[in-house]
């Protein structure tokens, strides 16, 4: 059966026959304006106008399924609808209308809705999928000038990762610094440790990690102190950290907490050891990362920040404590995890605080993302294997969260996609 969301969507649109529109007791409507959609309570569309035979009505607009949903949903004894001017419905079955509620028209939309509408929304709707739902239809509306609302997905993305920042900005009482701070860990977590590794920086005082960092090794003993059993190594390295870490507890009275991060599913190259050091060592590098970030125009500006960052020394011949491996190298940051730093820490931020201070940067973070190589992943080879083409990181930010959003949700009315394939 037909939703009444996408009865809103083809009122909002007029994805209907609008030329012959007749109410159910045979008078001319001719839509002017259909009003705008509330997604409050009360009316679907509100300041609508419309003419009924030759005259015209100002007020809202309520949609549903059926005529008697009118009844149903106990409209007749509320208030808000006193102003409706027209009942939109998709079939008309309440043959007692008249005696119910006779003070506006009712329009049928049933017959002026095309077939292929009703089938492709129930296609996309109801029909399993391998990787999306539109994954049969959507070579039917692909075409030259399609695809261009990459930027819209993107600043979708980043308002939404804009209400987490804000909520650990609260948090830090306004402290743009540790905020970034907490951003960052997520960030150098990955989704195995993202949570663990932010919680480190929302249990800490920031106060102590801005009088820490000024020496990396004492960062590293706080980061490997609240996460690893130190004491329980045998290298010369933990214990040091372990002495150290006790110290800082001692003196900065520092709950003792074990926060426990994983190490599984991980290629060692991405294990959290690595990444705390490389964590530590930015935070020693730049005391004050929050300025650097945010006067950042380029992003090579932000790939010589992170540069000269690189886990310790004693890594260079270890992923784990107290196995040495045979191969001896610097672990610095590689291209990939720069541009996730950049990607999912400094221009979130970037955007936050830019935005708090009613400050536009939308222009000047699409021209990094479009300088930035798309991500190759999975679900980007399966875009691109239904057509759709990644040019830069703008496109498949966008489109990751697109899929993990939307089309994993079935959201297709609220895609471009979607809107394309029901038109």
């Amino acid at each position: 059966m037909i939703k009444e969301k996408l009865l809103h969507h083809i009122w909002q649109f007029k994805k209907f026959n609008t030329l012959h529109l007749y109410t159910i007791e045979g008078e001319k409507i001719d839509i002017i304006n259909v009003g705008i959609y509330n997604t409050n309570a009360g009316p679907d569309f509100l300041f609508a106008k419309i003419k009924i035979d030759s005259v015209e009505w100002n007020g809202n607009i309520e949609i549903h399924v059926r005529s008697s949903d009118w009844i149903k949903h106990k409209h007749d004894h509320n208030k808000s609808y006193k102003n409706v001017i027209l009942h939109v419905v998709y079939e008309f079955d309440d043959k007692d209308y008249k005696i119910h509620n006779s003070s506006f028209p009712i329009l049928e939309l049933k017959t002026y809705i095309s077939d292929e509408i009703k089938n492709n929304y129930t296609f996309l709707k109801e029909n399993s999928f391998d990787f999306i739902p539109c994954e049969k239809l959507i070579s039917n509306c692909l075409d030259s000038e399609f695809l261009n609302f990459s930027e819209n997905l993107y600043l979708e993305k980043l308002k939404s990762k804009c209400e987490h920042i804000y909520q650990i900005l609260k948090l830090k009482k306004n402290d743009w610094e540790a905020t970034l701070g907490a951003v960052l860990a997520y960030t150098f977590g990955l989704k195995i440790n993202a949570e663990a590794f932010e919680q480190i920086f929302l249990s800490i005082d920031y106060k102590i990690i801005r009088k820490i960092s000024k020496n990396k090794f004492n960062m590293e003993s706080l980061l490997f102190g609240v996460t690893h059993e130190l004491n329980n190594y045998m290298d010369d390295y933990p214990q040091n950290l372990f002495n150290e870490y006790k110290f800082i507890q001692s003196k900065y009275n520092i709950p003792t907490q074990l926060i426990e991060i994983k190490y599984m599913r991980l290629r060692p190259f991405n294990f959290p050891s690595l990444r705390l050091s490389q964590l530590a060592n930015l935070l020693s590098i730049y005391q004050n990362l929050f300025s650097y970030v945010i006067g950042i125009k380029t992003v090579q500006q932000y790939y010589q920040l992170l540069d000269d960052v690189k886990a310790s020394l004693y890594w260079n011949d270890h992923y784990v404590f107290d196995k040495k491996t045979t191969k001896y190298f610097e672990k610095k940051l590689s291209i990939s995890q720069k541009n996730l730093l950049i990607l999912n820490a400094f221009l979130p931020i970037k955007f936050a605080y830019s935005q708090s201070i009613g400050n536009s940067l939308d222009e000047e973070i699409f021209e990094i993302l479009y300088e930035i190589e798309h991500e190759n992943n999975s679900i980007i080879s399966n875009y691109k294997n239904l057509g759709i083409k990644c040019k830069s990181a703008l496109d498949s930010q966008a489109f990751l969260y697109l899929y993990k959003n939307k089309c994993l949700k079935r959201q297709c009315l609220n895609c471009e996609i979607g809107f394309r394939i029901l038109k």
